[in-house]
């Protein structure tokens, strides 16, 4: 399997709130307001540029964007969008109001246009490297709830913890990860939504040793196909079924809040005839110089992975492992 490694700069050591990533470019976010780039490839520094006086929350780059002219977004705590070129350049901005949430995810949906996801709710946004064109509001997105037990609500208020729905293939700001569905089959694969809780009071549970360690997994009409056990919560998943060009594959990461990531098939995981101890659930990557899967590495705080890379940070900064 493959190992973690720092990439050759001292910059994001700590701090790092938000990253992401595409064939070329692995984008971070910090708490300082900065916004940066690096190359996949060598970790060489594209730009770095202070764009906000708050923490940014949620960085995407353009699947769809020129070789000449790459384009990234970012959204800080204040509810801020950013659009940005490859020199570190604001190209445009908006704004979510406050009654709207902080964003927390930001998803390609077509050519510079992209759905922002919060606490309340997603919006649309077009046109968003000239005039940021603001289109549908749906609060469906976070009509979900969790409680202490357990127990996952179809409905807002239901539960003891706010929970949101996101599209998985894009890594997102969140507490913990309760649920994944496989919704609507779109191009070769079907959706993977992940549902997600974003109350901080939930990482009390967590600590104390409480919180629930299994993943539900449901099938496109909501009904349950297999919950699989873990040895800790689940932090984050994220799905490359619907990453642009080579990087579409079948699988599915899950990051553990002990700090293991697993990867899992995606079309075995959603077959209800294939038995959980049948399933090729694995570690996808160890820290240098750990064997030991019991261990608890903690405080990671999100990963993403695209193509052939990982990348993954917490307290410690920022750590990148190839797809093996």
């Amino acid at each position: 399997m493959s190992k973690l490694a720092r990439i050759p700069t001292q910059d994001f050591d700590r701090d790092v709130t938000a990253v992401a990533m595409d064939d070329r470019f692995i984008l971070v976010g910090q708490v300082d307001g900065k916004l940066s780039a690096v190359y996949q490839k060598n970790g060489v520094s594209v730009f770095s540029a202070k764009i906000s006086d708050s923490e940014i929350t949620a960085v995407c780059c353009e699947e769809q964007d020129e070789d000449d002219n790459p384009i990234f977004y970012a959204g800080d705590l204040e509810g801020n969008l950013y659009t940005v070129n490859k020199k570190g350049k604001v190209l445009a901005t908006a704004m979510l109001t406050k009654k709207k949430g902080k964003p927390r995810t930001i998803v390609n949906r077509a050519k510079y246009s992209i759905y922002v996801y919060s606490c309340k709710g997603v919006t649309s946004y077009s046109h968003a490297t000239t005039d940021f064109r603001k289109g549908n509001f749906s609060t469906a997105t976070s009509n979900y709830s969790f409680d202490g037990d357990g127990t996952f609500h179809k409905k807002k208020g239901a539960g003891d913890y706010d929970v949101i729905q996101y599209d998985a293939r894009t890594p997102s700001r969140i507490v913990a990860t309760c649920a994944i569905e496989f919704g609507n089959k779109v191009k070769n694969f079907e959706q993977v939504l992940a549902y997600s809780v974003i109350h901080q009071d939930y990482e009390n549970l967590i600590e104390e040793g409480t919180a629930e360690n299994a993943l539900k997994v449901y099938n496109s009409k909501k009904k349950i196909i297999r919950e699989l056990e873990f040895k800790s919560p689940v932090k984050q998943v994220m799905s490359c079924r619907h990453h642009e060009g080579d990087a579409e594959t079948d699988k599915i990461y899950i990051l553990l809040w002990n700090g293991m990531l697993y990867s899992v098939t995606g079309a075995m995981l959603m077959d209800p005839d294939v038995a959980d101890a049948a399933l090729d659930l694995k570690v996808a990557v160890m820290e240098e110089d750990d064997e030991d899967e019991d261990d608890d590495k903690g405080e990671y705080k999100g990963f993403c992975v695209f193509g052939k890379k990982i990348c993954i940070y917490g307290n410690d900064g920022l750590f990148t492992a190839d797809v093996v």
